[in-house]
C-alpha cells in the first residue's frame, strides 16, 4: 500500500476524493497531503438551492487546512476545491470537502482534539500545545460554541439562577443565567438591568423555552420595578 493509499484510508475520503500526493518538508517538519475530486463526485452532488444535478464549472486556489499531526510532525492538507454548477438555475457553488472543520482552516479532527485542550486549559495554553496562534484557536472556539448553542434546547429547564459577575475594574457587569438542575450555563449577556432578563426571555423562547411557571433564584442586585409584570407565570425565591 501506497503512502496515499494509506492516507486516503485514514482520512475516511470514500469514492469521491483522493490523496494525488504526499511529501514531508524537512526543513519546515510539515507534511502536506495534496488532495483533488473524484469525476464519482459529480454523480451525487446536488445544489444546494434547488437539489439539481450539477457539473464541474471550475477550482479554487489551493487551500490549506490544518491538521492533526502525523507522528511528531506538523499535517496540513491542501486542495483546490471545485465548484459546481447548477443545470437547471446556474447557480454556482463551492463544494465542502468532508474533512472541513467549521472554523475552515482546520480539519474537523483537529478541531475535536483542540476542543478537548480548550475545555481543560486556557486558551494560550491549548495554543501553545497544538503549536498555533492564540486568535485562531479562539476563532475555532467560538465558531463551536456558536454551532452549539444554536442547537441548544431549552425546553425542559423549569428551574434558573441568575446573579451578576464584575468582568472589569470598574463598574461594567455581565449577568449570568444558569439552569439549576442540569448545571449549565443558559446566557450570559452584558448589563444587570431589566433589560437584561428581557433579553434572557427572548434567548430562552428562541429555544423552545416555556416562560409560565418558571422558577428564579434571584442573588442579582437589579431594579427590577414593573419587571415581574411582564413576566407573567414566573416565581421567584431567593434574595
Amino acid at each position: 500500500m501506497t503512502p496515499e493509499k494509506l492516507f486516503h484510508e485514514l482520512l475516511g475520503l470514500g469514492l469521491n476524493w483522493e490523496v494525488t500526493e504526499s511529501r514531508f518538508e524537512r526543513e519546515s517538519g510539515t507534511i502536506f497531503l495534496e488532495i483533488r475530486e473524484r469525476p464519482a463526485l459529480w454523480e451525487w452532488a446536488r445544489c444546494p438551492q434547488d437539489g439539481g444535478l450539477v457539473l464541474c464549472y471550475d477550482h479554487t486556489e489551493v487551500l490549506t487546512w490544518r491538521h492533526l499531526n502525523v507522528f511528531q510532525h506538523r499535517c496540513e492538507i491542501t486542495c483546490r476545491l471545485p465548484r459546481g454548477k447548477c443545470r437547471q438555475c446556474g447557480h454556482v457553488f463551492r463544494v465542502r470537502p468532508p474533512w472541513e472543520g467549521l472554523s475552515m482552516h482546520f480539519t474537523k479532527e483537529f478541531e475535536a482534539f483542540a476542543l478537548l485542550l480548550l475545555r481543560e486549559m486556557p486558551v494560550s495554553r491549548a495554543a501553545e500545545l497544538m503549536n498555533e496562534t492564540d486568535t485562531r484557536m479562539w476563532r475555532l472556539l467560538f465558531r463551536q460554541v456558536d454551532a452549539a448553542y444554536a442547537e441548544a434546547d431549552f425546553s425542559q429547564v423549569c428551574c434558573v439562577a441568575v446573579d451578576e459577575m464584575c468582568v472589569r475594574k470598574g463598574r461594567e457587569y455581565i449577568s449570568v443565567f444558569a439552569d439549576l438542575l442540569r448545571k449549565r450555563v443558559l446566557f450570559a449577556t452584558a448589563g444587570r438591568d431589566r433589560e437584561t432578563w428581557l433579553r434572557f426571555v427572548e434567548a430562552l423562547e428562541k429555544h423552545n423555552g416555556h416562560r409560565p411557571g418558571l422558577r428564579l433564584g434571584i442573588t442579582i442586585r437589579i431594579m427590577t420595578r414593573g419587571l415581574w409584570a411582564r413576566l407573567p407565570g414566573w416565581r421567584r425565591f431567593g434574595d
